[in-house]
């Protein structure tokens, strides 16, 4: 692949990115009115799940392909990126707020799931099969409850656009698939543009393939900042990281039990516990994540960044 066409897949692959994440986020929209659910529970739900598919697809197959060290840091990673980036970045368009009741549930089951994968890294340093199997039950356990308990009560904050469900239906389906086809295509683009420039495979691996994976997420996101909806793009973070904590690495943990990858520890696992500890805590105490605290978030995101080119590219070098 030469130059133009590496450029070519880029902008392919941002327009395809862009497009479909307006129609996913107006389809979803759409929907939450239709079944009379809020629009933090599409985005908990719905949009998180759809947006999660690349890290499912890339760390479930690692594990299958008996690389399960990559799968763990691609969860890790992928839920760091969730709050400094995505929320960084639509907190930068749209102070985000959330009524403490609407996220209680869902927000406390973030937080202890993030402390039982830090018990498994510093306490027993592995992921047994049995933590994996609980992990899934969480999962499930956690996916009925949304959908019987007090958060699908939550108050409506989006407008209705009037699609039926047909129409609705097509832009979910059709935006999310846009959404994730685009985002390989920028993918594919990106680490043949940075190898023809002469990248190391340990930093194209550390930067755009990690981060090109949330990729979907970050477009879905900030779509729902432009058209005012915070509750989606709160729901989308919140439920992406359980998705990937309960759901992948459970998958990863049954798959392939493995001991913690040891570059992980500590400042990768402290930042992977931090993040989602310090996003939940904000929005439990009724504070508004608003454009200093959002750029606040990204700032840290690139210090993160600088810290895995400079110092700890090992695990990427070897994962890549």
């Amino acid at each position: 692949m030469d130059l133009i066409i590496a450029l070519v897949f880029l902008i392919i692959g941002l327009g395809g990115l862009s497009f479909g994440a307006e129609f996913l986020i107006r389809g979803a929209v759409s929907i939450s009115h239709l079944i009379g659910l809020s629009p933090f529970i599409i985005g908990l739900t719905v949009v998180a799940w759809g947006t999660s598919a690349p890290e499912v697809v890339v760390t479930v197959g690692a594990a299958v392909n008996g690389v399960p060290d990559v799968a763990v840091g691609n969860v890790i990673g992928s839920n760091i990126t969730n709050v400094l980036l995505i929320g960084g970045a639509a907190a930068l368009l749209l102070p985000l707020c959330c009524a403490r009741a609407t996220i209680s549930r869902s927000g406390l089951i973030l937080i202890l799931a993030t402390l039982f994968v830090l018990f498994l890294s510093f306490g027993l340093e592995v992921l047994p099969r049995w933590a994996g199997l609980l992990m899934l039950g969480a999962m499930l356990v956690q996916t009925i409850a949304i959908f019987i308990g007090q958060e699908s009560q939550a108050v409506e904050e989006a407008t209705n656009p009037g699609w039926n469900w047909g129409l609705s239906s097509a832009a979910l389906i059709g935006g999310l698939t846009t959404l994730i086809v685009g985002g390989q295509i920028f993918i594919i683009g990106a680490v043949d543009l940075a190898e023809q420039i002469g990248l190391p495979e340990a930093v194209i691996g550390a930067t755009i393939v990690a981060i090109g994976t949330s990729l979907p997420e970050l477009f879905a996101s900030l779509a729902a900042a432009r058209h005012g909806h915070g509750q989606v793009v709160i729901g989308n973070i919140i439920g992406s990281n359980l998705t990937n904590i309960l759901l992948v690495l459970g998958l990863v943990a049954v798959i392939s039990p493995l001991d913690v990858p040891p570059d992980l520890v500590p400042w990768t696992l402290i930042l992977f516990g931090l993040t989602s500890g310090v996003f939940i805590a904000l929005l439990l105490a009724g504070q508004k994540i608003g454009h200093w605290m959002g750029l606040a978030f990204l700032v840290v995101f690139v210090l993160y960044i600088l810290q895995i080119l400079s110092g700890g590219l090992e695990f990427f070098d070897v994962a890549f």
